[in-house]
């Protein structure tokens, strides 16, 4: 077998493939074997009419598909493999010469990897910045904590409603107003003073009132558009009264399991320091895989940008089955069609292939690889998750090629954290040592194993079941641990 290999604009290789004329004949006989049991000749038992007659039956052009369909294939991946290309596509075969007693000639034409042209990323320097827990902020999250685990207990009979207290109540709509509002029901906890935009004015009405007591108020709806506001009456019974007691000192430290409530800051510290770093590592690994994408040149073809926007898609329709929808509805719903939708993932698939292509071609300058311990972890978290035995998983993945997708993704994980680290330093603020967590493997995604996201809540437990749990969101949302 001859194989010449040319490389041509647009990240395409033509190979140039010549193979003996034993192949060709070797190939005719394999399919007249095939054909002639599949077809009935007249006057002859099914498998047993020689070639000539079967040729003169179904005609010649049927035999040399039949072999072309598997030759070619078979040539071509022999020669895939002499000129180690990295096809990304399947070929398109031209120039055939397949011909009993004549050597096989062809060419395939197959788009392949692109090569990658990097810049200094070796140079790459982002800051790494993350925000001190003061005080202050220690404090808030001990607020927040007993606004949690605040209870509400009955007033007295003849206690009003103060602001900040809340009520259980009947209200009813009236004639009166510039229209009657169809409300007629009970309601649960309504703060007084709070907001209810539901029933304007209701929440004012309450400040005063006692249990028992029935007020009528007006409220007015706000406008929409060019309409003018419309007023309403309504009436009022408040069926119970409660105030909201928060806990003591003492009782928050007991609900949450401390010695004291020194050790509830110590500890509220801790978390939202550790949350606050995850945050500020995520943020700056988002950084350095920007600055990253900008220091390597790439010709991509189009067909892996098109098999990336398949993949997005099919993901997208197994998130909206998880939400007990289908793809098909989403689209009745928005207007949308596939195409629509393909064409808006357009933009994040070819971001995925063009990162991708240029941390393969730092690992491989690099010379990074992947510890076949962190390999088995991925493999027994996998195994953990569907209750099925270690080894049976690794060879499912393997059988499916999803193993070797998995140590890809795995290796342009590890060479972005080490360019994290790097960037980091050149910028005089290096990141602090990072423990590895169990539950980071237990989050590595079934289709790619790319860097688990970091938790957007820390959660302060107490170890008492009677405890209540408080949950710190991100900084730069709203710290309140009650949501």
């Amino acid at each position: 077998m001859k194989v010449t290999s040319e490389k041509i604009e647009g990240s395409r290789v033509v190979l140039t493939i010549e193979a003996p004329a034993s192949v060709v004949d070797e190939a005719l006989d394999k399919a007249y074997k095939s054909v002639v049991k599949r077809v009935n000749v007249p006057g002859f038992r099914r498998g047993k009419a020689p070639r000539f007659i079967l040729e003169r039956h179904v005609g010649k052009d049927v035999l040399y598909e039949e072999a072309m369909k598997e030759v070619l294939p078979e040539q071509y991946e022999k020669a895939v493999e002499e000129t180690k290309i990295e096809p990304v596509s399947e070929p398109e075969f031209d120039e055939v010469n397949f011909k009993q007693g004549e050597p096989l000639k062809l060419k395939a034409t197959v788009y392949v990897r692109p090569e990658v042209k990097l810049d200094d990323y070796d140079e790459l320097s982002v800051p790494y910045e993350v925000q001190e827990v003061t005080g202050e902020d220690v404090d808030q999250q001990i607020s927040f904590l007993r606004e949690r685990m605040a209870r509400l207990d009955p007033l007295a009979e003849d206690e009003a409603l103060d602001k900040g207290d809340y009520a259980t109540c009947h209200v009813k709509g009236l004639e009166g107003g510039s229209f009657k509002p169809e409300i007629d029901q009970e309601l649960s906890y309504v703060e007084a003073g709070g907001q209810y935009g539901f029933v304007p004015g209701l929440t004012e009405a309450l400040v005063g009132m006692k249990k028992g007591e029935t007020k009528e108020f007006s409220g007015t709806y706000p406008s929409k558009e060019d309409d003018e506001p419309r007023t309403a009456k309504f009436s009022v019974e408040v069926k119970e009264c409660y105030r909201k007691v928060t806990p003591s000192d003492e009782e928050l430290v007991k609900n949450l399991s401390k010695e004291n409530l020194d050790e509830v800051k110590e500890d509220i510290r801790k978390r939202l320091t550790a949350m606050r770093e995850n945050l500020a590592r995520r943020a700056h690994s988002q950084k350095v895989e920007e600055a990253v994408l900008a220091k390597g040149t790439v010709e991509i073809p189009h067909v892996m940008i098109e098999r990336r926007e398949q993949e997005l898609l099919r993901r997208f329709a197994e998130r909206l089955q998880e939400a007990n929808t289908s793809l098909d509805a989403y689209l009745n719903s928005t207007g949308k069609t596939v195409e629509d939708l393909r064409k808006d993932l357009h933009e994040e698939a070819e971001k995925d292939v063009r990162r991708d292509l240029i941390l393969d071609a730092i690992a491989d300058k690099e010379n990074t690889e992947v510890p076949q311990e962190t390999i088995d972890e991925v493999v027994e978290a996998f195994a953990r998750q569907t209750g099925r035995d270690t080894g049976t998983i690794r060879t499912t993945l393997q059988m499916r090629g999803a193993l070797d997708s998995i140590v890809s993704d795995l290796r342009r994980f590890e060479v972005l954290k080490k360019l994290a680290v790097m960037a980091a330093e050149k910028a005089g603020t290096p990141l602090p040592l990072e423990e590895k967590k169990a539950e980071e493997v237990e989050e590595v995604d079934k289709d790619t194993a790319k860097e688990p996201e970091p938790a957007e809540e820390v959660q302060v437990v107490a170890e008492d079941e009677t405890a209540q749990e408080a949950q710190v969101a991100p900084p730069e949302e709203n710290e309140n641990p009650m949501g």
